[in-house]
């Protein structure tokens, strides 16, 4: 998780450095045209792409410059760069994060990147092996939180054990915000968390993690459907311990489990292994349906 939520420190004003094959200039309505293997970069900001417009203040005249065939290597000097569009194969690297997309929009004035692509082929963002993509990415310059539609989020190190690593996290959700301040990822909208063998989904999702990235504790509000095999438990509240591989869940809890059928006040179910604990329980049980499991370890 702190893979993408990478440092980052306000882009500060000044001028643009550009590079493009071509450029055309419209000095009455601020905007400059870039086209063919367009390279702009300021501070510790790049973003490259096929085709760029630039829109900015005018402080002083621009220099004149007529469109040409000859690759272009200028800077916007005398110009405060407002905000750019950039389309066709967007890469952006700012420190260690990168992100790729089909259409990029640089708002100096908001402070943010809002990176889109297409369903075939959606944003990315990539940080020290952690991907995220989605619908839509947007991520501020000026703090280092993320907003993404749609998020696809897979989370390698987030559970890794020894002496053999999990498997990972996978998170899909109609919106995901990360607090950086707060070591917080918040999932809304069809959350769908899959791990193994398991698919959980609620609609709503907190996942807290430690300053290493490591997610420690998934909470998940508001109603959870949890599937693990025959195994299904459904609860109005569910906590998931990263450390003890243990879900908690609460809010008239009930499991169900080849005919089995059990309630209580909480139900404690350990994914890696069969074991299930119920506080004050009821139901029915079927033991014949469960015969095979004495075998197991």
């Amino acid at each position: 998780m702190a893979a993408v939520l990478a440092a980052a420190a306000a882009l500060p004003p000044g001028p643009l450095d550009f590079k493009a094959l071509e450029m055309r200039m419209e000095p009455r309505e601020h905007r400059v045209f870039l086209d063919g293997d367009v390279h702009l970069s300021r501070s510790d900001l790049t973003v490259t792409g096929q085709h760029a417009l630039v829109e900015y203040e005018e402080t002083t005249p621009p220099p004149r410059r007529k469109r040409s065939k000859q690759p272009a290597a200028a800077m916007l000097g005398g110009q405060s760069v407002r905000r750019f569009e950039v389309d066709g194969n967007v890469h952006v690297e700012r420190g260690a994060r990168t992100a790729d997309g089909e259409h990029g929009v640089v708002d100096i004035q908001t402070q943010t990147i809002v990176l889109t692509g297409t369903p075939e082929a959606p944003p990315v963002l990539r940080d020290k092996g952690e991907t995220l993509s989605g619908e839509r990415i947007l991520f501020h310059l000026d703090n280092e939180d993320v907003e993404v539609w749609r998020p696809k989020l897979v989370l390698h190190r987030a559970v890794a054990t020894e002496p053999k690593p999990d498997a990972p996290l996978r998170v899909e959700a109609a919106r995901l915000v990360l607090h950086k301040a707060a070591r917080l990822a918040r999932f809304t909208e069809d959350v769908i968390v899959r791990r193994g063998d398991t698919t959980v989904r609620s609609p709503r999702m907190d996942a807290k993690y430690d300053g290493d990235g490591q997610v420690t504790r998934l909470e998940l509000r508001g109603g959870v459907d949890l599937r693990q095999g025959d195994r299904r438990a459904t609860g109005e509240n569910a906590d998931y311990d990263a450390k003890t591989k243990e879900v908690v869940l609460t809010g008239d809890p009930k499991l169900y489990d080849r005919g089995d059928i059990l309630s209580g006040q909480r139900i404690d179910v350990v994914l890696d292994s069969h074991e299930v604990r119920v506080d004050q329980a009821r139901g029915k049980l079927r033991p014949e349906a469960h015969k095979d499991e004495e075998a197991r370890p």
